[in-house]
Protein backbone atom coordinates (compact mmCIF):
# COMPACT_ATOMS: atom_id res chain seq x y z
CA UNK A 1 0.00 0.00 0.00
CA UNK A 2 2.85 2.39 -0.09
CA UNK A 3 1.62 3.97 -3.56
CA UNK A 4 -1.45 5.16 -1.63
CA UNK A 5 -1.92 8.41 -0.52
CA UNK A 6 -3.17 8.86 2.95
CA UNK A 7 -7.01 9.20 1.93
CA UNK A 8 -6.79 5.68 0.28
CA UNK A 9 -4.88 3.89 2.81
CA UNK A 10 -7.66 5.50 5.41
CA UNK A 11 -10.40 4.13 3.05
CA UNK A 12 -8.75 1.10 2.74
CA UNK A 13 -8.29 0.41 6.55
CA UNK A 14 -12.32 1.23 7.07
CA UNK A 15 -13.13 -0.89 4.06
CA UNK A 16 -11.21 -3.95 5.45
CA UNK A 17 -12.53 -3.57 8.96
CA UNK A 18 -16.45 -3.29 8.20
CA UNK A 19 -15.90 -6.46 6.08
CA UNK A 20 -14.05 -7.78 9.32
CA UNK A 21 -17.00 -6.65 11.50
CA UNK A 22 -19.28 -8.34 8.29
CA UNK A 23 -17.80 -11.64 8.74
CA UNK A 24 -17.92 -11.46 12.84
CA UNK A 25 -21.49 -11.00 12.77
CA UNK A 26 -22.62 -13.26 9.91
CA UNK A 27 -20.34 -15.82 11.12
CA UNK A 28 -22.67 -15.32 14.62
CA UNK A 29 -25.57 -15.40 12.92
CA UNK A 30 -24.81 -18.58 10.82
CA UNK A 31 -24.22 -20.43 13.57
CA UNK A 32 -27.81 -20.05 15.51
CA UNK A 33 -29.17 -23.34 15.15
CA UNK A 34 -32.34 -24.27 14.02
CA UNK A 35 -34.04 -25.79 16.71
CA UNK A 36 -34.81 -22.23 18.68
CA UNK A 37 -36.43 -23.91 21.31
CA UNK A 38 -34.80 -26.37 22.13
CA UNK A 39 -34.92 -27.18 26.18
CA UNK A 40 -31.78 -29.53 26.62
CA UNK A 41 -30.00 -29.20 30.13
CA UNK A 42 -26.72 -28.44 29.92
CA UNK A 43 -24.63 -31.20 32.01
CA UNK A 44 -22.97 -28.18 34.19
CA UNK A 45 -26.20 -26.22 34.99
CA UNK A 46 -27.07 -26.46 38.77
CA UNK A 47 -23.08 -26.81 39.72
CA UNK A 48 -21.93 -23.12 39.97
CA UNK A 49 -22.01 -20.85 43.22
CA UNK A 50 -22.49 -17.39 43.02
CA UNK A 51 -24.52 -17.60 39.81
CA UNK A 52 -26.12 -14.08 40.24
CA UNK A 53 -22.33 -12.79 38.72
CA UNK A 54 -23.84 -14.01 35.58
CA UNK A 55 -26.53 -11.19 35.93
CA UNK A 56 -25.67 -7.91 33.39
CA UNK A 57 -26.00 -4.59 34.93
CA UNK A 58 -26.98 -1.37 32.74
CA UNK A 59 -30.07 -0.70 30.63
CA UNK A 60 -27.91 -0.11 28.35
CA UNK A 61 -26.07 -2.83 27.25
CA UNK A 62 -29.50 -5.52 28.83
CA UNK A 63 -31.44 -3.72 25.79
CA UNK A 64 -28.71 -4.60 23.17
CA UNK A 65 -28.81 -8.32 23.62
CA UNK A 66 -26.00 -7.88 26.23
CA UNK A 67 -23.08 -7.26 23.41
CA UNK A 68 -21.22 -4.90 25.28
CA UNK A 69 -17.57 -6.31 25.39
CA UNK A 70 -16.12 -4.32 23.00
CA UNK A 71 -18.36 -1.12 23.30
CA UNK A 72 -18.82 -0.73 26.73
CA UNK A 73 -17.78 2.89 27.44
CA UNK A 74 -18.88 3.88 30.82
CA UNK A 75 -18.83 2.73 34.40
CA UNK A 76 -21.11 -0.47 33.92
CA UNK A 77 -17.83 -1.26 31.86
CA UNK A 78 -16.97 -2.74 35.09
CA UNK A 79 -19.00 -5.61 34.33
CA UNK A 80 -19.01 -6.07 30.79
CA UNK A 81 -14.91 -5.56 30.41
CA UNK A 82 -13.37 -3.59 32.60
CA UNK A 83 -10.87 -2.15 30.07
CA UNK A 84 -13.62 0.35 28.80
CA UNK A 85 -13.02 2.51 32.00
CA UNK A 86 -10.33 3.98 29.75
CA UNK A 87 -12.90 5.50 27.73
CA UNK A 88 -14.60 7.87 31.11
CA UNK A 89 -13.22 11.39 30.73
CA UNK A 90 -14.75 12.26 33.76
CA UNK A 91 -15.67 10.79 37.35
CA UNK A 92 -18.51 8.78 36.96
CA UNK A 93 -21.57 7.84 39.19
CA UNK A 94 -23.77 4.85 38.02
CA UNK A 95 -26.78 4.00 39.79
CA UNK A 96 -29.24 1.03 38.28
CA UNK A 97 -32.67 -0.88 39.61
CA UNK A 98 -33.73 -3.85 38.31
CA UNK A 99 -37.14 -4.73 38.36
CA UNK A 100 -37.43 -8.71 38.29
CA UNK A 101 -40.58 -10.97 38.89
CA UNK A 102 -41.20 -13.12 42.42
CA UNK A 103 -40.48 -9.87 44.28
CA UNK A 104 -36.76 -10.38 43.26
CA UNK A 105 -34.90 -6.84 42.98
CA UNK A 106 -31.05 -6.61 41.42
CA UNK A 107 -29.09 -3.19 42.15
CA UNK A 108 -26.08 -1.78 41.12
CA UNK A 109 -23.86 1.31 42.52
CA UNK A 110 -20.25 2.59 41.48
CA UNK A 111 -18.34 5.39 41.14
CA UNK A 112 -15.14 5.61 38.95
CA UNK A 113 -12.03 8.37 38.65
CA UNK A 114 -9.61 8.70 35.70
CA UNK A 115 -6.31 9.99 37.10
CA UNK A 116 -4.11 10.77 33.86
CA UNK A 117 -2.07 8.46 32.77
CA UNK A 118 -2.08 6.28 36.01
CA UNK A 119 -5.51 4.95 34.34
CA UNK A 120 -9.22 4.67 35.63
CA UNK A 121 -10.18 3.44 39.29
CA UNK A 122 -13.37 2.59 40.65
CA UNK A 123 -15.32 0.98 43.38
CA UNK A 124 -18.95 -0.59 42.55
CA UNK A 125 -21.20 -3.11 44.14
CA UNK A 126 -24.11 -5.53 43.04
CA UNK A 127 -26.61 -6.86 45.71
CA UNK A 128 -29.47 -9.46 44.56
CA UNK A 129 -32.32 -9.44 47.04
CA UNK A 130 -34.94 -12.16 46.97
CA UNK A 131 -37.30 -10.63 49.50
CA UNK A 132 -39.12 -12.02 52.51
CA UNK A 133 -39.29 -15.97 52.55
CA UNK A 134 -41.22 -18.20 54.62
CA UNK A 135 -39.02 -20.47 55.96
CA UNK A 136 -40.09 -23.94 56.89
CA UNK A 137 -38.69 -27.24 58.82
CA UNK A 138 -38.49 -30.90 56.91
CA UNK A 139 -41.69 -31.59 58.54
CA UNK A 140 -43.14 -28.53 56.03
CA UNK A 141 -44.16 -26.48 59.37
CA UNK A 142 -43.27 -22.66 59.52
CA UNK A 143 -40.57 -21.46 61.23
CA UNK A 144 -38.55 -18.30 60.70
CA UNK A 145 -38.76 -15.42 57.60
CA UNK A 146 -35.35 -15.07 56.54
CA UNK A 147 -34.35 -12.42 53.35
CA UNK A 148 -31.50 -14.06 51.37
CA UNK A 149 -29.42 -12.15 49.06
CA UNK A 150 -26.04 -12.04 47.13
CA UNK A 151 -23.59 -9.09 47.43
CA UNK A 152 -20.26 -8.31 44.87
CA UNK A 153 -17.97 -5.60 46.00
CA UNK A 154 -16.03 -5.12 43.21
CA UNK A 155 -12.49 -2.82 42.91
CA UNK A 156 -11.92 -1.90 39.67
CA UNK A 157 -8.37 -0.80 37.60
CA UNK A 158 -7.56 0.20 33.94
CA UNK A 159 -5.38 1.12 31.98
CA UNK A 160 -4.55 2.49 28.21
CA UNK A 161 -1.01 1.55 26.33
CA UNK A 162 -1.43 4.00 23.56
CA UNK A 163 -4.05 5.18 21.54
CA UNK A 164 -5.65 1.81 20.80
CA UNK A 165 -4.87 -0.75 23.42
CA UNK A 166 -6.43 -1.07 26.96
CA UNK A 167 -6.52 -3.52 29.45
CA UNK A 168 -8.92 -3.91 32.96
CA UNK A 169 -9.51 -5.54 35.84
CA UNK A 170 -11.79 -6.49 38.65
CA UNK A 171 -11.38 -7.71 42.28
CA UNK A 172 -14.38 -9.15 43.70
CA UNK A 173 -15.28 -9.91 47.54
CA UNK A 174 -18.11 -11.93 46.94
CA UNK A 175 -20.95 -13.30 49.80
CA UNK A 176 -24.25 -15.37 49.56
CA UNK A 177 -26.90 -15.91 52.36
CA UNK A 178 -29.72 -17.77 52.79
CA UNK A 179 -31.07 -18.19 56.04
CA UNK A 180 -28.14 -18.65 58.11
CA UNK A 181 -26.10 -20.58 55.96
CA UNK A 182 -23.70 -18.05 54.45
CA UNK A 183 -20.96 -18.39 51.77
CA UNK A 184 -18.22 -15.85 50.85
CA UNK A 185 -15.15 -16.00 48.05
CA UNK A 186 -13.17 -13.82 45.86
CA UNK A 187 -12.88 -14.16 42.20
CA UNK A 188 -10.51 -11.57 39.22
CA UNK A 189 -12.13 -10.54 36.33
CA UNK A 190 -9.35 -9.41 33.14
CA UNK A 191 -10.10 -7.91 29.94
CA UNK A 192 -8.92 -6.21 26.65
CA UNK A 193 -10.16 -3.35 24.35
CA UNK A 194 -8.43 -2.89 20.87
CA UNK A 195 -9.77 -0.20 18.34
CA UNK A 196 -8.52 -0.27 15.19
CA UNK A 197 -6.97 3.20 14.17
CA UNK A 198 -8.45 5.25 12.05
CA UNK A 199 -11.19 3.11 12.16
CA UNK A 200 -14.51 2.67 13.84
CA UNK A 201 -13.85 -1.44 14.71
CA UNK A 202 -13.42 -1.57 17.98
CA UNK A 203 -12.65 -5.65 19.52
CA UNK A 204 -12.56 -6.64 23.11
CA UNK A 205 -12.47 -9.60 25.38
CA UNK A 206 -12.55 -10.16 29.22
CA UNK A 207 -12.69 -13.28 31.54
CA UNK A 208 -15.28 -13.80 34.23
CA UNK A 209 -15.28 -14.47 37.64
CA UNK A 210 -11.67 -15.99 37.87
CA UNK A 211 -11.44 -17.58 41.25
CA UNK A 212 -11.28 -20.65 44.07
CA UNK A 213 -14.31 -22.59 44.75
CA UNK A 214 -16.95 -20.98 47.70
CA UNK A 215 -17.80 -23.27 50.12
CA UNK A 216 -21.32 -23.70 51.15
CA UNK A 217 -22.45 -25.26 54.19
CA UNK A 218 -20.39 -28.81 53.97
CA UNK A 219 -20.15 -28.52 49.88
CA UNK A 220 -17.94 -26.48 47.94
CA UNK A 221 -18.62 -25.20 44.43
CA UNK A 222 -16.88 -23.47 41.28
CA UNK A 223 -18.17 -20.31 40.24
CA UNK A 224 -19.72 -19.42 36.64
CA UNK A 225 -16.42 -18.94 35.01
CA UNK A 226 -17.30 -17.15 31.79
CA UNK A 227 -15.55 -15.75 28.61
CA UNK A 228 -16.60 -13.18 26.39
CA UNK A 229 -15.08 -12.13 23.12
CA UNK A 230 -17.17 -9.41 20.44
CA UNK A 231 -16.73 -6.46 18.25
CA UNK A 232 -18.32 -3.31 17.83
CA UNK A 233 -18.82 -0.79 14.68
CA UNK A 234 -19.76 2.53 14.90
CA UNK A 235 -21.75 4.11 11.24
CA UNK A 236 -22.51 7.69 10.32
CA UNK A 237 -20.65 9.71 13.18
CA UNK A 238 -20.92 7.09 15.99
CA UNK A 239 -25.05 7.64 15.57
CA UNK A 240 -25.50 4.12 14.19
CA UNK A 241 -23.83 1.08 16.54
CA UNK A 242 -24.08 -2.39 15.48
CA UNK A 243 -22.43 -4.95 18.46
CA UNK A 244 -21.70 -8.58 18.48
CA UNK A 245 -20.54 -10.84 21.48
CA UNK A 246 -20.18 -14.36 21.87
CA UNK A 247 -20.56 -15.53 25.61
CA UNK A 248 -19.06 -18.75 26.87
CA UNK A 249 -20.32 -19.94 30.32
CA UNK A 250 -18.88 -22.70 32.06
CA UNK A 251 -22.15 -24.10 33.47
CA UNK A 252 -23.84 -23.75 30.13
CA UNK A 253 -24.03 -23.36 26.26
CA UNK A 254 -22.78 -20.48 24.15
CA UNK A 255 -24.39 -17.43 23.73
CA UNK A 256 -24.70 -15.00 21.01
CA UNK A 257 -25.83 -11.68 21.81
CA UNK A 258 -26.52 -9.24 19.12
CA UNK A 259 -27.38 -5.43 19.33
CA UNK A 260 -27.83 -2.21 17.55
CA UNK A 261 -28.54 1.67 18.88
CA UNK A 262 -29.16 4.81 17.03
CA UNK A 263 -28.43 8.53 18.46
CA UNK A 264 -31.02 10.91 17.31
CA UNK A 265 -29.56 14.67 17.98
CA UNK A 266 -27.14 13.81 20.42
CA UNK A 267 -29.88 13.48 22.78
CA UNK A 268 -32.35 10.33 22.37
CA UNK A 269 -30.98 6.60 21.92
CA UNK A 270 -32.83 3.41 20.39
CA UNK A 271 -31.70 0.44 20.99
CA UNK A 272 -32.89 -3.44 20.75
CA UNK A 273 -30.84 -6.52 20.77
CA UNK A 274 -31.38 -10.10 20.92
CA UNK A 275 -29.19 -12.60 22.77
CA UNK A 276 -29.55 -16.55 21.79
CA UNK A 277 -28.30 -19.94 23.38
CA UNK A 278 -27.26 -22.58 21.03
CA UNK A 279 -29.46 -25.16 21.80
CA UNK A 280 -32.30 -23.21 22.62
CA UNK A 281 -33.46 -20.26 25.22
CA UNK A 282 -34.34 -21.96 28.27
CA UNK A 283 -37.83 -19.65 28.48
CA UNK A 284 -38.40 -19.52 24.52
CA UNK A 285 -37.05 -17.57 21.56
CA UNK A 286 -38.70 -14.47 22.94
CA UNK A 287 -36.91 -14.45 25.64
CA UNK A 288 -33.94 -13.17 24.02
CA UNK A 289 -35.30 -9.92 23.00
CA UNK A 290 -34.61 -6.93 24.54
CA UNK A 291 -35.06 -3.51 23.77
CA UNK A 292 -35.37 -0.01 25.28
CA UNK A 293 -34.06 3.73 25.15
CA UNK A 294 -31.64 6.30 26.50
CA UNK A 295 -31.79 10.07 26.83
CA UNK A 296 -28.95 12.36 27.05
CA UNK A 297 -29.42 15.55 29.32
CA UNK A 298 -26.57 17.43 30.38
CA UNK A 299 -24.18 15.53 32.72
CA UNK A 300 -26.94 12.83 32.99
CA UNK A 301 -27.49 9.67 31.00
CA UNK A 302 -30.95 8.12 31.73
CA UNK A 303 -31.32 4.36 30.06
CA UNK A 304 -34.33 1.84 30.15
CA UNK A 305 -34.57 -1.82 29.38
CA UNK A 306 -37.26 -3.87 28.73
CA UNK A 307 -36.71 -7.25 28.84
CA UNK A 308 -39.11 -10.36 28.16
CA UNK A 309 -38.50 -13.42 30.39
CA UNK A 310 -40.71 -16.43 28.65
CA UNK A 311 -43.77 -17.25 31.06
CA UNK A 312 -41.94 -15.42 33.67
CA UNK A 313 -43.40 -12.17 32.47
CA UNK A 314 -41.51 -8.86 31.86
CA UNK A 315 -38.64 -7.29 33.57
CA UNK A 316 -37.34 -3.57 33.88
CA UNK A 317 -34.50 -2.26 33.96
CA UNK A 318 -33.74 1.72 34.70
CA UNK A 319 -29.83 2.79 35.58
CA UNK A 320 -28.44 6.32 35.57
CA UNK A 321 -25.25 7.80 34.55
CA UNK A 322 -23.56 10.90 36.04
CA UNK A 323 -20.74 12.90 34.90
CA UNK A 324 -18.80 15.41 37.05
Amino acid sequence: MRHLNKYQRRVCCKRYCLFTYTLIAILTLISLPIAADSTDIHENAGTRAMTFLKIGVGAEAMSMGESQVAATDDLYASYWNPAGLTRLQKPQLALMHNEWFAGINHEFVGFALPIGSIGTVGFSSSYLSFGELQGRDREGNETTIFRPYDLALILSYARSFGDNLAFGTNAKFLREQIADETGTGIAFDFGVLYTFPGTPLALGFNAQHLGPRVKFIEEAFGLPVTFRFGGAYKLWNDAFTLTTDIIRPSDNDIEIGIGAGYTIGNILQLRTGYKYKIGGNDLGAISGLASGFGLTLRQFQIDYALVPFGVLGLTHRFSLVANF
